[in-house]
């Protein structure tokens, strides 16, 4: 090792180009080591200005005066918003009143070669106190009595989705899918 050593430490004082190319590789090193602190330096000072920025925002919107009267006409949708929505005590009544609901407006709209089909509730992901129930709707498609369907739907008091519609247009038989959710709130 020692040997290793001071054949190496020989070389280095008899070979120029070794020493030149050494001193390089240090000096790339070196500058490779700056331009990274500098390239961190800049990220940091971004990172503090955006904080310094949202943390200005922040107070400004806090001193406004507005938030209780925002709470207010929150509060107000909300409870408009929930007014909308079905009531059920279990998510088998829950599939059971949105089918027989969106059946009576297929009779009632005498749409030919009906076929409805209702997927069991299942509870909102983030919104435990909401079961969602989807029907899917297909049939003949006839303008008229699926523009009163589509009616009926748009003006029942409770809140009732429309998923998808697709009409296959055929020159014998023109065909539709309906598919709607509706949104229950547990009681």
């Amino acid at each position: 090792m020692l040997q290793l050593n001071n054949s190496f430490s020989k070389e280095f004082q008899q070979n120029l180009r070794l020493r030149i190319g050494s001193g390089l590789i240090v000096i790339i090193l070196v500058t490779y080591a700056i331009l990274e602190l500098n390239d961190y330096h800049h990220r940091f000072q971004q990172d503090y200005h955006n904080a310094v920025a949202q943390l200005s925002q922040l107070q400004t919107v806090a001193t406004q005066k507005q938030w209780p009267d925002r709470a207010a006409e929150t509060q107000q949708l909300l409870t408009q918003l929930e007014a909308r929505l079905w009531q059920a005590n279990t998510k088998g009544l829950a599939q059971a009143t949105f089918q027989k609901w969106f059946n009576d407006q297929v009779n009632l709209t005498k749409i030919n070669n009906a076929r409805l089909t209702v997927d069991p509730a299942i509870e909102v992901e983030h919104y435990s106190y909401l079961w969602q129930v989807t029907a899917q709707l297909e049939g003949q498609f006839e303008s008229n009595k699926v523009n009163n369907l589509l009616l009926a739907i748009a003006q029942n008091i409770q809140m009732t989705v429309t998923e998808r519609f697709d009409i296959f247009p055929s020159a014998s038989n023109p065909k539709f899918t309906l598919i709607i959710t509706a949104y229950f709130q547990k009681v």
